[in-house]
């Protein structure tokens, strides 16, 4: 249906009005199961029944889905309650000869907002160090990647890597890596069964190579681009091969924290990856810890520098080798998603 411009409103942020007569001001993220979702100056992410919302209104363009499958991409405003106005679509995913037009769009046949692809991909790889020259030289290198892939909604597949290397007065001081596979299968919303492999080495704790399998139960309490939060619980098995004492086998308890949080959305974000493992059995009652926290600034769209505090905790060290492993890391990385 064609409307004259004159008689569309200006709009100038977004606003949700909802059957209550509230009115709600933000940024329209997306809407998907029913529920819609906006992120706001005064209360982060709100999420929003969309059976409570009486109408919508946005500055900047969105994409909208109808319930046949039909998509069409423009700004819309305010109109009859359990309406919007959709005006002069910039990219219409829907037969050319509709171009150009502002439509009416009832509420009840909008299926999404913004539609999350059906496979999405997140990935970003960092490297630090430092060197020093002089009276002393020292010098070390850290590298980092980390991928996580989304599809069909009730799959999250990840894989990372770590190295670490430090050099004292040409002496090899830290020289350990550890790679990660897991997989997450949503059975609701927030629940989700977890496979987790580890694989790590380090020369100077004498470990050619320390594999841990574990299944698990996690739960996801927060899942947004500004705010990311959850626990995993579970168990499995390690295995452990050293260049100067017996291969190691006994069951292990896992438990992990994952937390990312935007202090300023695309900007300053700062996250906690945290893993620990607790053996049980004759061969070893160890408690293994791996934990990398910090902080990203963006530079651009793709780059951003970070700062990581990295801990690695073994209380079973073999011959006299310290606890604990401490590690600053400053260094430049590169994030890239759909």
């Amino acid at each position: 249906m064609s409307l004259a411009l004159g008689n569309v409103p200006v709009v100038w942020g977004d606003e949700v009005q909802l059957v209550n007569g509230d009115r709600i001001t933000g940024t329209i993220m997306r809407m998907e199961d029913e529920s819609l979702v906006l992120t706001t100056t005064y209360g982060g992410e709100i999420r929003l029944d969309w059976n409570v919302i009486e109408s919508l209104s946005s500055a900047s363009p969105l994409t909208i889905e109808l319930y046949d499958g039909s998509q069409l991409r423009g700004s819309v405003v305010s109109s009859d309650p359990e309406e919007v106005i959709m005006v002069d679509p910039t990219e219409i995913i829907i037969p050319e000869e509709n171009k150009n037009l502002l439509r009416k769009i009832p509420l009840s046949s909008i299926s999404s907002i913004n539609p999350l692809p059906a496979f999405r991909y997140n990935g970003n790889t960092s490297l630090g160090g430092n060197r020093t020259a002089g009276n002393s030289s020292t010098q070390a290198v850290n590298a980092s990647v980390d991928w996580t892939f989304r599809f069909l909604k009730s799959h999250r597949a990840g894989i990372g890597g770590r190295y670490n290397y430090g050099e004292s007065q040409a002496i090899v001081t830290a020289r350990n890596s550890r790679g990660t596979l897991n997989y997450d299968y949503f059975t609701s919303e927030h629940i989700f069964l977890n496979f987790d492999e580890l694989f790590e080495q380090d020369s100077f704790q004498d470990l050619t190579l320390r594999s841990s399998t574990t299944v698990g139960l996690g739960y996801q309490f927060f899942d947004s681009e500004e705010h990311t939060l959850a626990l995993i619980g579970g168990t499995g098995f390690v295995h452990q091969d050293f260049k100067s004492r017996p291969t190691i086998r006994n069951p292990t308890g896992l438990w992990s924290i994952k937390w990312q949080y935007w202090l300023i959305t695309d900007g300053v974000e700062v996250f906690l990856d945290h893993q620990g493992f607790r053996d049980f059995g004759n061969e070893s009652t160890g408690l293994r810890m791996n934990s990398s926290q910090g902080l990203r600034i963006k530079l651009n769209k793709y780059m951003f520098i970070t700062f990581n505090y990295d801990i690695r905790f073994n209380s079973q060290p073999l011959f006299n080798n310290k606890k604990l492993d401490e590690a600053l890391i400053f260094g430049i990385g590169l994030d890239i998603a759909n």
